[in-house]
């Protein structure tokens, strides 16, 4: 009976530590993508490098509005 308990208790500890791994990779994109990019794209505005600030926007909207209807 101790057995199934320890067993258990290693099961329940991995999930929790892979639920612990989902939630910080969807708080550092959420961080990244939220804060990180639109930062560089001030900055690249600023610098003058709007060939490069425009693309990247593009890309972004694309990833924010259609990267959540495939699921990802």
């Amino acid at each position: 009976m101790i057995t199934l308990f320890i067993i258990g208790m290693v099961v329940l500890t991995v999930k929790l530590v892979a639920l612990t791994f989902s939630v910080t990779w969807g708080l550092t994109k959420t961080i990244l993508f939220g804060v990180g990019l639109p930062v560089i794209l001030a900055a690249l505005f600023i610098a003058g490098l709007t060939a490069f600030a425009v693309p990247l926007l593009i890309l972004a909207l694309l990833g924010v509005f259609l990267l959540p209807l495939f699921g990802i």
